[in-house]
């Protein structure tokens, strides 16, 4: 039997990142579990706990949500892939996700 394996393209990636960006805890943090629908009618769960590190353009005492998002911690993190035979082995590389977290100036 041949092992299938989900390979997440870059608009799995960007839609992960988008998820998150509008289920923000606050300007910084980001704890939970999102959910997206991938190719092939896969679900694609990311559960994470990340702190986002941005830029102030100005000497504001506050981080706003429109600051640009420049680095990203993760305290915690799992991504799962599954489908109708259950779990899929995946190739989600969290690099490659942080990429689309990170916002451009």
């Amino acid at each position: 039997m041949e092992t299938q394996i989900y390979k997440l393209s870059e608009e799995d990636y960007a839609a992960l990142a988008t998820e998150v960006k509008s289920k923000l805890m606050s300007p910084c943090y980001f704890t939970g579990v999102i959910e997206i629908l991938g190719r092939n009618e896969k679900i694609l769960r990311l559960t994470a706990s990340l702190i986002l590190y941005r830029r102030r353009p100005d000497n504001r005492d506050k981080y706003e949500r429109h600051d640009a998002i420049y680095g990203i911690s993760a305290v915690w993190w799992d991504f799962l892939c599954e489908g109708e035979e259950g779990a899929v082995f995946d190739d989600f590389d969290f690099e490659k996700f942080t990429k689309h977290l990170i916002e451009e100036e």
